[in-house]
This record gives C-alpha cells, sequence and structure tokens, in this order.
C-alpha cells in the first residue's frame, strides 16, 4: 500500500457548494483517504492508495458530478535533444520555454 498525494485543476466550480461536492465526488472514490478543494486556486488535492485507486478513477467521478478536470502532464518523462545552444544564455532562454508550458491535460 502506497499513499499518493497529488494535485489536480478542477474547472466550473462557482461557489463553496461547488468545492464540496468535488471534495464528495472525490472521497466516494474507493481508496481515496482524503480530499481537499482550494475553491480560489480551483485545486483539489487528493490522497489515495495507488495500488486501489487512480487519478483516472477519481477524476471520473468528478467530471460525472458535473465538472471539468486537468491532471498534471508533468507526470510523464519527454526527453528533447536540443541542438544550437552556444551559451548559458541559450540554456536560460531553452529553459524559460520550458517553463511556460502548460502542464496540464483536460479530460
Amino acid at each position: 500500500m502506497t499513499i499518493q498525494t497529488k494535485t489536480v485543476l478542477v474547472s466550473d466550480m462557482t461557489c463553496a457548494s461547488c468545492s464540496a461536492r468535488v471534495e464528495k465526488a472525490a472521497q466516494k472514490t474507493t481508496g481515496v483517504e482524503k480530499a481537499s478543494v482550494n475553491l480560489t486556486t480551483e485545486k483539489l488535492t487528493v490522497s489515495f492508495d495507488d495500488s486501489i485507486s487512480s487519478l483516472d478513477i477519481i477524476s471520473e467521478n468528478i467530471l460525472k458530478a458535473g465538472y471539468g478536470v486537468k491532471i498534471p502532464d508533468a507526470f510523464k518523462i519527454v526527453e528533447y535533444f536540443v541542438t544550437g545552444m552556444t551559451c548559458a544564455s541559450c540554456v536560460s532562454r531553452v529553459e524559460k520555454a520550458i517553463d511556460n508550458i502548460d502542464y496540464y491535460e483536460y479530460y
């Protein structure tokens, strides 16, 4: 049993009742130990047993409740071979470009 704590973005919440519904939808998923929504930042932080559940299953319950979910794409590892860099300034530009990528995948 491994407890994972992950954060996802939740859209279409407009009030405290919405955030309570999202928390309830997440908590009804088997394996979820804790779910907490921050309405202001539109984020759900959820702790779950990854041998029983997954972010995909939790997201399905949130979608069924009528809300959108974005899961960070940062859980994937991607490698690129970058050519043409000749100095530290080039490296800095590439790093800034990568930092501006939206790492969330819509469901």
